[in-house]
């Protein structure tokens, strides 16, 4: 018997209560948990990296519950929080969780938006929650969580460097002043929390964790899933039913594609529907389907033989739909991330995953063209600019007066939660105060006798709508029920009503509207559709990363300067004296960047913008061969006249638009990274290059 089985004995050894409920069907540890286990079980503060499948829930999980199991007498209160990205990621790791804990004689339980308000005098041993649900349980039921003792943050990548990650970084900050207050009222006897954060991906996962916790060790299993990755040009609706064609005479069964867009998902389904080997056994999964539809999708797909289900982001993350013998794309998604955690989803049982990638433009192509050469070796690509979004000031101060005990904010205290884990504040003091005096002239909070703070009407407002525990998108926006007119079920919803007798797409099927009654859009099934077009808003537009955008420019043959220092460029002559020479630049840095060195040499050169993307610049006029030479001052000027036009495209959190303008213009301008642009071109030179124009590739 060699070394590894001595140790897997050794280990089990270590979980006398935990390894029959949570390992024994497996038979084994796999490297992730053979790893992780033993720092967990001693204390340590640990990230988990592994890929997809990998085992990273027992990993953290097991520890935790032995020692929670080893060292307490029954349980009564609530011990383990476990933060996920999605409320469909809640129910799955509850299922799956509810008998090997049974097993434990422990409980689990979910708080989300959907699922039955928690008895705080009977609290779950583990509950599995959202961000936001995390929020509200600190808001009106705070004593519950002052004997927690661990706290495991799930897909870790998809919180940060984002609003929900921002807000995640402010909640554990209170839950950890909670312990400390507990502690000196004697209602506890140890503050200690320990801490385990999971991914499949992540940059520089040290300092990612350190974001959230104090002294995060890694834990990274190296290695990968081998990738079979196929590129399609999907010319029309034919190109797919071959395709799926194709793959009934390779055995492929179950089949799960992703979209860019919730029409785009609904179009799809309908027009698969028919001459596919699936039948009707097609489904549909995305964020405007009532949640028991999405259930009931899940569900079917998961216990059909042979089925396809398209989705959008709402099924990247982990949850059990059964085995999936083959991924498709519809699209590039918009980062690798995103592409990392679609293409996980196969083949989970296998040491390979397969997915076709389906591409209708040469940018689509390329992009995915990345992507696949990324996740075959492993590689980052596109590396985080973090930053604090001021938003989340507006978002937590509405939340945390709920807490108080008397419904008021000390000011000074309040800002001390906007700080990192050593104490430094996470925006300036000075923009605090003004974000502060912003909310009191527009009556988010009152101003009390004693200097203190008390909610307005703005915040009972907000109150009223159940808003003020999230940084997801706007929910006071005008949305409306879809309801089947004849079983009076609930499909999901709309955010604008269709005209009686119009039809439209909804859950894969074609709809007829019959009427509107109030908030309610009652519907019948239509045998046919004249509007393929969801009535909601499309997914928001993001430029490309720098990074993206050169490894894009690169495989296009985007004209190249002789170095990396010089920037190309080619001048196309004027015609006639009426006309100006338009001038070409090859800046390739994302469209963000393009848009801001249009200004620029504006400023510089007296020429004139008349394109610009992701890649390049037109200009009318002539720009010098040399250095680009600018100052911040001026970048800072371009800047302030940008900010509005760039504040959409960046992820700034709900409450943005709620922010002192100057608050706002520091928000974009973080985001956009003053810095690293004139990084990227203070001092270059303009080259001219001899390469046609006619080469290139327009994205």
């Amino acid at each position: 018997m060699d070394d590894r089985d001595a140790y897997q004995r050794h280990l089990k050894a270590r979980l006398p209560h935990t390894w029959d409920a949570l390992f024994a069907r497996f038979g084994r540890f796999t490297e992730i948990q053979t790893q992780a286990i033993p720092p967990l079980l001693e204390g340590h503060n640990c990230v988990l990296v592994s890929a997809t499948a990998s085992g990273k829930t027992e990993a953290a999980l097991a520890p935790l519950l032995e020692t929670l199991k080893q060292n307490l007498k029954p349980l009564r209160q609530l011990s383990i929080l476990y933060i996920v990205p999605t409320r469909a990621l809640a129910r799955d790791l509850a299922r799956r969780l509810q008998q090997p804990l049974e097993k434990l004689a422990l409980t689990v339980q979910v708080k989300t938006g959907d699922e039955p308000a928690l008895n705080s005098s009977r609290p779950p041993a583990l509950l599995i929650t959202t961000p936001e649900s995390f929020d509200s349980l600190l808001a009106n039921h705070p004593r519950m969580l002052k004997d927690l003792r661990a706290v495991v943050i799930d897909e870790l990548h998809i919180f940060d460097n984002t609003a929900r990650g921002d807000q995640l970084r402010i909640l554990l900050n209170r839950l950890r002043r909670l312990k400390r207050y507990a502690l000196s009222r004697g209602d506890i006897t140890n503050e200690a929390l320990q801490y385990c954060a999971l991914s499949a991906t992540i940059h520089d996962p040290a300092s990612v964790a350190a974001r959230y916790f104090n002294d995060p060790l890694v834990i990274q299993v190296a290695g990968q899933r081998a990738l079979d990755a196929g590129l399609v040009e999907l010319e029309s609706v034919a190109t797919l039913h071959s395709l799926f064609a194709e793959l009934k005479s390779r055995g492929i069964k179950k089949v799960l594609a992703f979209c860019q867009s919730r029409a785009e998902c609904e179009q799809w389904a309908f027009e698969m529907r028919n001459g596919t080997p699936f039948g009707d056994r097609v489904f549909v999964h995305h964020a405007s389907l009532d949640a028991k539809v999405r259930r009931h999708a899940e569900t079917q797909f998961a216990q059909s033989e042979v089925a396809l289900c398209f989705a959008t982001s709402t099924l990247e993350l982990g949850i059990d739909i059964g085995d999936v013998d083959l991924i498709v794309l519809i699209g590039a998604p918009g980062n690798l991330s995103a592409f990392l955690q679609r293409i996980g989803r196969g083949n989970r049982r296998t040491a390979r995953t397969s997915v076709i990638c389906c591409h209708r433009n040469e940018t689509e192509r390329v992009l995915l063209q990345i992507y696949v050469a990324a996740a075959q070796a492993g590689e980052i690509i596109e590396p985080s600019n973090y930053f604090f979004r001021p938003s989340i000031v507006v978002q937590q101060l509405c939340s945390y007066v709920k807490q108080t005990k008397y419904g008021e904010i000390d000011l000074n205290h309040a800002f001390g939660l906007f700080a990192n884990l050593h104490g430094a504040p996470l925006l300036p003091k000075a923009q605090y105060d003004q974000i502060i005096e912003h909310l009191t002239l527009k009556n988010y909070f009152v101003a009390t006798t004693n200097g203190l703070l008390k909610p307005g009407a703005a915040w009972s407002e907000l109150f009223e709508q159940r808003a003020i525990y999230t940084n997801l998108l706007d929910l006071t926006r005008v949305t409306i029920d879809v309801i089947d007119e004849e079983t009076g079920r609930k499909l999901g919803e709309v955010e604008r009503a269709v005209q009686p007798g119009g039809t439209f797409l909804f859950g894969g099927h074609a709809r007829q509207s019959a009427r509107v009654s109030g908030r309610k859009l009652m519907v019948r099934e239509a045998s046919q559709t004249s509007n393929s077009s969801l009535p909601h808003r499309r997914s928001a537009w993001r430029p490309m990363t720098p990074t993206l955008a050169q490894a894009v420019a690169k495989i296009l043959g985007a004209p190249q300067a002789k170095t990396p220092h010089d920037i190309a460029f080619v001048t196309e002559p004027a015609e006639n004296d009426a006309e100006r020479a338009v001038t070409w630049v090859f800046h390739c840095s994302g469209e963000a960047y393009g848009l801001l060195l249009g200004d620029v040499l504006e400023m510089l050169y007296c020429v004139r913008v008349k394109d610009y993307n992701d890649l390049y610049l037109a200009v009318n006029g002539i720009v010098p061969s040399g250095q680009l030479n600018f100052t911040g001052a001026q970048v800072q000027a371009c800047l302030r006249r940008r900010w509005k036009q760039m504040e959409s495209w960046f992820e700034l959190g709900r409450f943005q638009d709620q922010l002192p303008i100057e608050a706002r213009r520091a928000s974009v301008n973080a985001a956009f990274d003053e810095a690293n642009f004139v990084l990227q071109f203070q001092g270059r030179s303009l080259t001219t290059v001899l390469a046609p124009l006619e080469e290139s590739s327009e994205p």
